[in-house]
């Protein structure tokens, strides 16, 4: 008697077990789908380190997810550009090097902001555009402090140029998926 009760109870559980095993994610994106994408970006290899290979991609559902992924990682690289503003702030000690860096701060304090709207309009669905369009507001102000160190005194090599490249090519990606959620 136990021994069919087991028996009757063990199959309906492997067999979903089986199902959830094989099957994947309800709506997920496909890792194949993600690397289709990438391919459509003008660098495959950053889409994939800093979008394809986020945590948070195997959870994503659609392109909406994947902006908001876009986004944060946009938020990343502003605050490891704060982290490393405050690193190299002793190294320029003359009024260009010292006003440069303010500037940079401020803009990089006033691109979170925007970049944090971004995030916040990008989880309503359908709004991708007024999400956009914050991002851009927080890219305008990463570029005016890459721009920064190539006005107003004589040109020096940005110390941000990294983050900012870093920024510019999310934007790019997040140009993009508005795009395709557009239709």
């Amino acid at each position: 008697m136990a021994t069919m009760f087991i028996k009757h109870i063990m199959f309906p559980l492997s067999l979903l077990l089986l199902v959830f095993i094989a099957s994947p994610t309800t709506n997920a994106m496909l890792i194949k789908d993600m690397y289709t994408f990438c391919k459509e970006t003008a660098d495959v290899d950053f889409c994939l380190k800093y979008i394809g290979t986020d945590k948070r991609i195997l959870a994503a559902k659609d392109f909406n997810d994947v902006l908001l992924i876009a986004f944060s990682q946009c938020k990343i690289q502003v605050s490891e550009a704060t982290k490393q503003i405050n690193k190299v702030r002793q190294n320029f000690s003359g009024p260009n090097g010292k006003r440069r860096i303010k500037r940079c701060e401020i803009n990089y304090g006033l691109a979170s902001a925007f970049f944090d709207e971004a995030y916040e309009i990008g989880i309503l669905k359908g709004v991708q555009n007024k999400a956009h369009n914050a991002a851009l507001d927080g890219l305008d102000y990463v570029r005016a402090c890459e721009d920064e160190w190539k006005m107003n005194g004589p040109v020096q090599k940005s110390p941000l140029t990294f983050y900012n490249t870093n920024i510019d090519k999310l934007f790019s990606i997040i140009f993009i998926i508005v795009q395709k959620l557009n239709g």
